[in-house]
């Protein structure tokens, strides 16, 4: 007889146990929605904010390089020869590396 108490004593603690667990799991998943939606827009305002400054930073290189470019062509087209002697000695110098034979 002190079986079959036994058994239902446990069943019923099993299923407050289960009860109390549904409740447990409803109120831990709303304070995860919370926290994640908390998250979310962190993360979303911070990525926001690192498209822009990587798009900032893009435009500021590509005005350097073009500027930069400017003052090479202005430069070559005022005085050439240095520019053509340095060229003509690199591939002088290319030149010479790649036909020497390795034997």
């Amino acid at each position: 007889m002190d079986e079959l108490f036994g058994d239902k004593r446990i069943n019923e603690a099993l299923e407050l146990l289960n009860e109390v667990a549904k409740d447990k799991r409803v109120e831990l998943s709303k304070i995860i929605a919370v926290r994640y939606g908390n998250l979310k827009s962190i993360l979303e305002s911070m990525g926001e904010r690192i498209q822009h400054e990587s798009a900032e930073v893009y435009h500021r290189g590509k005005e350097k390089i073009v500027g930069t470019a400017k003052e090479v062509d202005e430069s070559v087209h005022k005085n050439p020869w240095p520019y053509i002697a340095g060229a003509a000695l690199t591939t002088l110098v290319v030149g010479y590396l790649f036909g020497r034979s390795n034997k």
